[in-house]
């Protein structure tokens, strides 16, 4: 089974961009960023993919969470994981989605709602 969890709310900040995660049942504190995103269209989400032990997280990012993630795109500042006091830079987080949103668009395969969310809002 997939360990995942879900991002919160965004705490924006002078150094970066902070996704607030408030509650799971399993230790972050050795988690590794894995530079590796993947898309669950089901559920019009991106993941970032973390490291912990040798079971992989699943760092699960709605919509709501989207505007934040092009801002920091566009912005080029880090983009940051945060529980209770663990904090982890999601290192390649732009190169991921640079790849994923351009993959995705006009890309059927994806299916339409998930390709017109991310037509819509990462349209520059």
């Amino acid at each position: 089974m997939q360990k995942k969890i879900y991002i919160d709310s965004v705490e924006k900040k002078e150094d970066g961009i902070y996704l607030i995660v408030q509650s799971h049942s399993f230790s972050l504190e050795n988690a590794k960023a894995k530079r590796y995103m993947l898309v669950d269209s089901d559920h019009l989400s991106f993941i970032y993919i973390m490291e912990v032990g040798d079971e992989f997280v699943y760092v699960v990012m709605p919509q709501h969470v989207w505007p934040n993630l092009k801002e920091a795109m566009l912005t080029n500042i880090p983009v940051f994981l945060k529980s209770n006091e663990v904090v982890i830079e999601l290192e390649g987080m732009k190169e991921e989605l640079t790849y994923l949103i351009d993959n995705i668009k006009g890309n059927a395969n994806y299916g339409d709602e998930m390709e017109k969310a991310v037509t819509e809002m990462f349209s520059v």
